[in-house]
């Protein structure tokens, strides 16, 4: 048995074998891509499995590989699916078992991999689902009208499959468009791996656990011993339609507990992590994300281009939660090679860490507890983090309070405006102040200060907020100017209002104040104060420090 897998590595992209450890072999002294292994049929596996047990040949570490799409789109002719094939399926949705397969298709546009964001375009659907689905890969063309005692022969291998679906397009507009809800851009992640047949046989296929997890929380649990139409049975069929060629996928149905037939229906949100996991194949993650969080991390461009910050240690503050939680995740899916993430809470912050994970597998997350207003801390702190990765290359500091709300100045706390400036003021000088003799020694660096649009125009209510963020502008330029000939960029982000849980926890009456400025009329996401930050930390942003970015909704027209 082969675990056939396709990594981004230096640079190319290689057909590899994933090994025991979880590191890969290279295959492509074989074949450039998965249909091309297969229709070398068992000559490729044969050799491929003396490479694997070749005690001398190099292996490529999974920290150094980026997991991309077993199965190249482009090399997929077919992506058909079967639907209501579970028993406890159709007893969930109380209709009669098929007699028939029931067949429909997806694009191979729509394929994606492993780790690859799902978009949830909050425009377009409010009822997007999951399907965790059995998957398999023909491996050398099936003649029509094959009976299903021959089907094993064509069978390349078997992966796993998330049968993303838009409900309200798939079952309720205009009466239902099908196409529309499942044919969507990345609504079908498939991976990690393809494992080959030759030892994942049509008996034990027919015999595997299976199940998807929304969050941690399991939400479809069971066996493929459950298919109502067997592997071999689904092949037979199919042939007597169309002729199956190598690269063809099929997917063969999903299990009870799909989110559209829970009470209350359970619908996929931004933020939201899936896992997809079948015995003996693997755990397929999908994050889904925001409409505007996706566009460089989809599986073709991770296919042509490394991510902007590709390599990359960075620390975040204020990482376990909201806008830091957010800045955090892009950073792994761009390639960041080690991200920490610095807040109070070490319980919550280990948590989020494990999350972070699953978002981006390949970055390494570590969540460290420290204090930001004490000098000390920050100092060791970051030198420990140079110290363990060699370098300290981006610093993003969004840690940051509120504090007392819809106030007027002679109503606020003295203490209370004494600690939002020392959280959101001195703790971004300190920040500065131990991350900058790293850079400054290695030649590059990149700080992102997260301010805010009432450090520019100031919002009523919100004294010592304002006066924290135009001091944090305002320390932004002064140190920017400074460092300006080192390699090393000082900048800062004004977003206005983003919807975060530091949001939701203000007046009604604050926010809408807030939100009524805004020429877009709406809240800020986090994905999209993410993506800034993510170019401004970059390499490209060469020519811009001690600059204020906005994104405001064109609120800000300064």
């Amino acid at each position: 048995m082969v675990r056939l897998a396709s990594i981004h590595h230096k640079g190319s992209t290689k057909l590899v074998a994933q090994v025991d450890d979880g590191s890969y072999v290279d295959l492509s002294s074989i074949a450039t891509h998965t249909r091309g292994f297969f229709e070398l049929g068992e000559v490729a596996i044969t050799k491929a499995k003396e490479l694997i047990g070749t005690s001398g040949e190099p292996k490529i570490p999974a920290s150094e590989a980026r997991l991309l799409i077993p199965l190249d789109p482009s090399t997929c002719g077919k992506a058909l699916c079967i639907g209501m094939n579970y028993v406890d399926h159709c007893t969930e949705q109380n209709i009669p078992i098929p007699e028939e397969p029931v067949v429909f298709n997806k694009f191979p546009s729509a394929l994606s991999g492993p780790n690859d964001p799902v978009v949830c375009d909050e425009q377009l659907t409010s009822k997007l689902d999951y399907e965790v689905e059995l998957g398999f890969i023909i491996g050398k063309t099936v003649p029509r009208n094959i009976e299903a005692k021959d089907a094993g022969q064509y069978i390349g291998g078997y992966t796993v499959v998330h049968d993303v679906s838009a409900r309200d397009w798939q079952l309720e507009k205009n009466g239902g468009q099908w196409l529309l809800g499942k044919c969507q851009d990345g609504y079908g992640p498939i991976g990690p791996v393809i494992v080959t047949s030759d030892e994942l046989t049509l008996e034990k296929v027919h015999k595997l656990k299976i199940a998807c997890r929304v969050n941690g929380e399991t939400l479809q649990d069971s066996n493929t011993s459950n298919l109502i139409h067997k592997v071999d049975q689904l092949v037979a069929w199919l042939s007597k339609f169309m002729t199956l060629y190598p690269g063809d996928l099929v997917a063969t149905g999903t299990p009870p507990g799909v989110g559209c037939f829970r009470k209350p229906p359970k619908w996929l949100k931004p933020g939201d992590v899936v896992e997809c996991e079948i015995e003996s194949i693997g755990t397929l993650v999908s994050p889904i994300v925001a409409a505007l969080a996706a566009p460089s991390t989809s599986s073709l461009a991770r296919k042509t281009s490394p991510g902007r910050l590709e390599g990359r240690v960075c620390i975040v503050t204020g990482g376990a939660r909201g806008i830091g939680f957010g800045i955090a995740s892009h950073f792994g899916l761009e390639g960041a090679a080690a991200v920490v993430i610095v807040d109070l809470n070490q319980e919550v912050l280990d948590e989020a860490a494990k999350k972070l994970h699953l978002i981006a597998p390949t970055c390494q997350y570590q969540g460290v507890a420290c204090d930001v207003t004490d000098t000390a801390a920050v100092q060791k702190t970051w030198d420990q983090v140079a110290s363990t990765h060699g370098r300290l290359e981006v610093v993003v500091q969004a840690a940051g309070i509120v504090g007392e709300t819809n106030l007027k100045c002679e109503n606020v706390n003295a203490d209370n405006f004494d600690t939002v400036m020392s959280i959101n003021v001195k703790g971004i000088f300190n920040g500065c102040k131990a991350a900058l003799p790293h850079m400054t020694k290695q030649g590059f660096g990149r700080v992102v200060n997260i301010a805010s649009i009432s450090g520019k125009e100031g919002n009523a209510g919100m004294v010592a907020y304002s006066t924290s963020k135009a001091a944090v502008i305002g320390l932004t330029k002064a140190v920017g100017k400074e460092y300006a000939e080192t390699g090393v960029t000082i900048n800062s982000v004004a977003p206005a209002v983003v919807r975060t849980q530091m949001v939701e926890d203000m007046p009604p009456a604050q926010v809408k104040y807030m939100t009524d400025k805004i020429p877009m009329k709406r809240c800020g996401k986090i994905e999209e104060i993410a993506a800034l930050v993510s170019f401004i930390a970059s390499p490209e942003a060469s020519f811009s420090t001690g600059f204020c970015f906005d994104a405001t909704g064109g609120r800000s027209v300064y």
